[in-house]
């Protein structure tokens, strides 16, 4: 089982997650915790794209992060955090969709 298929379903899951705090409110540790796990799974897919030459999704996963880095986090207001997990989540799972990554 190739690693992109492996890391297909931990994606989508937080895909999923990110989604639902975008349409429904949250308590500050759920969301706190879903930052580190997005932050860990864009670092750690950062470096899966940079090694297969895929560029923009480099930029993409450095930069979500950079945005839900929890060690210094930013303070915008709540309506950006929404569309950021919703711009997460709607990327998580169309970069990892069944026959993407060309």
């Amino acid at each position: 089982m190739p690693f992109a298929a492996v890391l297909r379903w931990p994606a989508w899951g937080l895909a999923l997650l990110a989604l639902v705090t975008a349409f429904a409110s949250m308590t500050a540790g759920f969301l706190h915790g879903l930052k580190w796990a997005l932050c860990l799974f864009a670092v750690l897919e950062a470096g899966v794209s940079l090694g297969q030459s895929r560029r923009v999704p480099f930029l993409v996963y450095a930069a979500l992060a950079v945005l839900v880095n929890p060690f210094r986090p930013f303070l915008f207001p709540p309506q950006f955090w929404r569309l950021l997990m919703a711009g997460a989540g709607l990327w998580l799972i169309a970069d990892h969709r069944p026959g993407g990554k060309n």
